[in-house]
């Protein structure tokens, strides 16, 4: 009968280890308040603008927004603001195009041709003379280099950066692509 003492210790002392270790369901837990709720949001824009308002390359100068477009062998160059939408009119200002052209690098004045509506003697659009930028360049792409603007005793460069994270190829050698396997309908045109 000692063994059977010896059990209903045990299993007495079992019993109570039990129901004195196990907390009850809501011990431990608190209700989830307003401070608890996460809203998902979209990553932090890296200040990066896709097309400029008049379908050019927006460019950075520090100070200004810019955007670069090519048409019809002209280039022009857009001050703008920090939106990178709205026009900026400059006093005493002017730019210069730095064209890079093979190893060498062209100067290529900009003249102000302000906008409509803006004052006198302020501009935000700089454009190139008729002929001054070199056949070679048939698009926008095909601009490398940098723009200096002018703003009274202050130079503002932007570099002349191109996005191609785009999937085709220009067909010239100064472009990098990660996938040289693919072909557009006109390069059918060279096998012939």
């Amino acid at each position: 009968m000692v063994i059977s003492s010896k059990f209903q210790l045990l299993t007495v002392l079992c019993l109570t280890l039990i129901m004195a270790g196990c907390p009850s369901g809501d011990e431990g837990l608190r209700e989830l308040g307003d401070a608890d709720d996460v809203t998902n949001t979209d990553p932090v824009d890296e200040h990066h603008h896709d097309v400029g308002p008049n379908g050019g390359h927006i460019l950075e100068f520090g100070d200004y927004h810019g955007e670069i477009t090519h048409k019809d062998g002209i280039v022009s160059v857009y001050v703008l603001g920090d939106d990178a939408k709205t026009a900026v009119p400059l006093e005493v200002a002017g730019a210069v195009l730095n064209l890079k052209s093979g190893e060498e690098t062209v100067e290529i004045s900009l003249t102000a041709s302000p906008l409509d509506g803006e004052a006198e003697g302020t501009s935000s659009r700089f454009v190139t003379e008729a002929g001054a930028v070199p056949e070679s360049v048939k698009d926008i792409e095909d601009i490398e280099g940098s723009v200096v603007l002018k703003v009274g005793d202050k130079s503002l460069t932007a570099e002349i950066e191109h996005d191609h994270d785009h999937d085709h190829d220009h067909g010239d050698d100064h472009h990098d692509h990660d996938d040289d396997d693919h072909k557009h309908a006109d390069d059918d045109k060279d096998d012939k």
